[in-house]
């Protein structure tokens, strides 16, 4: 039996076992019911985990208290974008190598790109010039990356400790945007007509070019400032303020708002099965800042934390191929799933203490050295 891990440090240790379970969740979705969607199991499953599509929630979630929590603590703005490089691109970069190497051999078609995609994938920016993913799990990165330079500009011009009122502001945003959205499902959709290609017809075509073109900045708006997903965002943010300083009637409210804005963020979702999962989430966040989960934090979950980042990159389309290849050989699908959950941890292993942290300590290292001269 594990017994709960003291931290040495004053790090949050069932943070990382929340991370790690959200990432477990994922692969476990994208094995089970996302596979079967894409491409079909061999035969029927023990079982199929939709709901670990949700662990993309938590994610954003947990991503809110740490980055508030790691810009409170900077010193200096080089530092923060340093620190985050050095988490995020090694890793990334190769299991961008990776993956593109084993899809290629295992010739899937609808999972693969050019070469100048992949390449243009190494910047992790790819998605703002609608690039394809080598992998599609690395459309969260684009909006980390989104949330970094929003909280940079926040932390730049020193309003980190009036980021509860920021936050008021987007989310005021979001919502009438999401409410707009939302309703209007129930308006009056306008068909616009095709336009031939005759000279009598080119005015049009040029005011629909334009109206793509204001179509397309408004998205690419909406998108940097990450719109959809800022009440996630948002919840993290206040549950690191409430580990500070307590639960206050303004912060209660906030989260509340934060939760029923999951009802109308997603402009497909039709009933309150993510919105139930985020209240959810919330509780499970206080349960552990109260320190009630301390419970959670064996070895083995913590662990499974420690690599969720790379598990997280390298998991869907090496292991859509790997259960591919098991099911031509006839291997029962429960038993191939279980084998590649198990090969993708072992990588994930290899790549978390054989490439993100070394090579995660070389480049801060390197930038105390550059800073001290």
């Amino acid at each position: 039996m594990n017994s709960p891990v003291k931290s040495s440090s004053n790090r949050f240790l069932e943070l990382d076992v929340l991370r790690g379970i959200a990432a477990f969740s994922v692969v476990l979705f994208h094995y089970t019911s996302q596979y079967a969607t894409l491409f079909q199991h061999s035969s029927a499953l023990w079982f199929y985990f939709a709901i670990g599509r949700h662990g993309v929630e938590l994610f954003f979630m947990i991503s809110g208290f740490v980055i508030l929590m790691s810009l409170e603590r900077t010193k200096r703005g080089l530092d923060f974008i340093v620190g985050r490089a050095a988490r995020l691109y090694p890793a990334y970069w190769v299991a961008i190598a990776l993956t593109s190497i084993v899809v290629a051999i295992a010739q899937i078609p609808t999972l693969q790109v050019t070469q100048i995609e992949g390449l243009v994938n190494f910047t992790m920016l790819h998605g703002f010039f609608k690039v394809p993913h080598v992998d599609d799990v690395y459309w969260t990165l684009q909006l980390e990356l989104c949330f970094y330079g929003l909280m940079f500009a926040v932390y730049r011009l020193q309003w980190l400790k009036h980021i509860e009122k920021v936050v008021i502001v987007w989310l005021s945003i979001a919502a009438y945007l999401a409410f707009k959205t939302y309703t209007a499902r129930w308006g009056t959709i306008v068909e616009v007509p095709e336009f031939s290609g005759r000279v009598g017809s080119m005015p049009l075509m040029v005011a629909s070019s334009k109206l793509n073109f204001v179509a397309e900045i408004r998205d690419l708006f909406r998108e940097a400032f990450l719109f959809k997903y800022a009440h996630l965002f948002t919840l993290g943010m206040v549950l690191y303020r409430m580990k500070q300083s307590g639960l206050t009637w303004q912060r209660g409210a906030t989260i509340a708002v934060c939760i029923l804005m999951q009802k109308i963020a997603y402009s497909s979702e039709t009933n309150w099965e993510t919105t139930l999962f985020v209240a959810a989430f919330v509780l499970v966040f206080h349960l552990a800042l109260q320190g009630y989960l301390k419970w959670i934090c064996t070895k083995p979950l913590i662990f499974l934390g420690t690599i969720s980042y790379s598990l997280y990159l390298v998991h869907q389309n090496i292991g859509y191929a790997m259960i591919r290849s098991l099911y031509q050989i006839n291997v029962d699908p429960n038993l191939s799933i279980l084998v590649t959950t198990i090969a993708m941890m072992l990588i994930a292993t290899g790549i978390t203490f054989g490439v993100e942290r070394p090579a995660m300590k070389w480049i801060r290292d390197r930038y105390e050295l550059w800073k001290a001269t």
